[in-house]
């Protein structure tokens, strides 16, 4: 009873602060940014008439390129003004200086010099003030492109459209084939969707566990763990204090679900983004199911630290190892992602220390065997089970002692002696 009360107390306190408000909405709204407005930005990125100079050597490529470069704005007049430009060789550092005047003055944006040899080699240069507008750029180098093939075709008496036509591209569409069904999708779709959850896994484990912690070493330095500890057991405290935290971050992820709701809702209705992300009831699902499993394995450790630690930054130093398993697997999931069902994916994901991500990817990518699931479940169970008798027994001891931090040997006498 009295732990349901201590985990009351930290739930309460957590969720009334004005930092778990501000990062409860923040995180929706980054994750919408993240996806929405980049694309809305390409999608209503402002066009400009572009006027430009073409000097070409070759005497044979400016009417090709003119009609390649047919864009037009959105009240239908030209977007791209070109002017050609007659010189030789041997005056175009002359007509070059008077180009690049005009760019300073900014009576065109840039001009471009097609060399005699750009058939054979295939280079030409571009000369502007601006050198960073990349749509603009890929447009010109595009239109350039199609424009010295189709020369280079013509020369072999062959038509570039014709040859465009026979050359055009097969689009593969893949489906996934799963018990009972199928699953359209591509690659991009189970890459972004599985990112975004291991994402908000190993961030939420990392700060919800690391949350535990930091409230040990603060009651503990402010004397407050004694009163407490003369009202109740040592592992009823720890124990409340991992439910209460816990309990707060299931309240944000419930908080963040439904608002992937109308995202989601968003995604399938414009047709835009749901090609790229997909969230469905069982990956939900296992996602809580694997927050909670790894937020209790770690949690229980970072406790441990916490009642050996007297400062935060005694903790650091202790939490790296722990800290280093979860980042390990942000480093290996391309891996897992191109053989979800091989020997290194399985035996990662049956480690305690990397299961709650590389399992639940697993089963994003490709659902597993239910045994193998069932087992990495049965392996964090136990793996909890375990940390928490070590932890409790640190927790016993060590949540009094003050001043100097303990080594390693002292750690395993409180365990013998717990």
């Amino acid at each position: 009873m009295k732990l349901f009360k201590v985990a009351k107390r930290e739930y309460l306190d957590r969720v009334r602060k004005k930092s778990f408000l501000i990062g409860t909405i923040l995180g929706p709204l980054l994750m919408a940014g993240w996806i929405l407005v980049p694309g809305l930005l390409m999608k209503n990125a402002p066009e400009n008439r572009m006027v430009m100079a073409v000097v070409d050597l070759t005497r044979s490529l400016y009417a090709g390129f003119e009609t390649s470069l047919d864009d037009t704005l959105s009240d239908g007049s030209k977007m791209f003004v070109l002017r050609s430009v007659p010189a030789t060789e041997d005056q175009l550092d002359g007509v070059k200086k008077g180009l690049s005047a005009e760019v300073a003055a900014g009576a065109i944006e840039g001009y471009i010099v097609f060399p005699p040899d750009i058939v054979e080699k295939g280079t030409a240069t571009y000369f502007g003030k601006k050198v960073s507008n990349i749509r603009t750029l890929e447009r010109i180098d595009n239109a350039l492109n199609e424009t010295v093939v189709a020369k280079r075709l013509a020369a072999q008496g062959l038509e570039y459209a014709k040859v465009t036509e026979m050359l055009k591209r097969v689009n593969v569409e893949t489906v996934q084939v799963l018990k009972g069904g199928e699953k359209e999708g591509g690659f991009e779709q189970t890459f972004l969707t599985s990112f975004v959850f291991i994402m908000i896994l190993y961030m939420t484990i990392l700060l919800w566990g690391m949350a535990v912690q930091r409230s040990i070493i603060e009651e503990k330095n402010n004397r407050v763990i004694e009163v407490l500890l003369s009202s109740l057991k040592p592992f009823d405290l720890m124990a409340g204090k991992i439910a209460g935290v816990g309990a707060v971050g299931l309240t944000q992820y419930a908080i963040w679900g439904i608002f992937t709701v109308g995202l989601s809702s968003y995604a399938l209705t414009s047709g835009q983004f749901s090609q790229y992300v997909n969230f469905d009831a069982g990956t939900i699902a296992f996602f809580v199911l694997f927050f909670v499993l790894g937020f209790l394995f770690y949690s229980t450790l970072f406790a441990g630290i916490g009642a050996i630690c007297n400062t935060d930054q005694e903790a650091q130093q202790i939490q790296t190892p722990l800290v280093m398993c979860l980042a390990v697997t942000f480093m290996i999931p391309l891996a897992v992602m191109q053989n979800p069902d091989g020997t290194f994916a399985t035996v990662l994901s049956m480690i305690p220390f990397f299961a709650p991500i590389l399992m639940f990817m697993r089963i994003n990518i490709q659902m597993p065997p239910a045994w193998q699931i069932a087992l990495s479940v049965a392996i964090l169970l136990g793996s909890i089970y375990v940390a928490g008798v070590v932890s409790a027994k640190i927790f016993r001891v060590g949540i009094l002692m003050y001043g100097k931090r303990p080594d390693l040997r002292e750690v395993f006498k409180w365990l013998r002696r717990a």
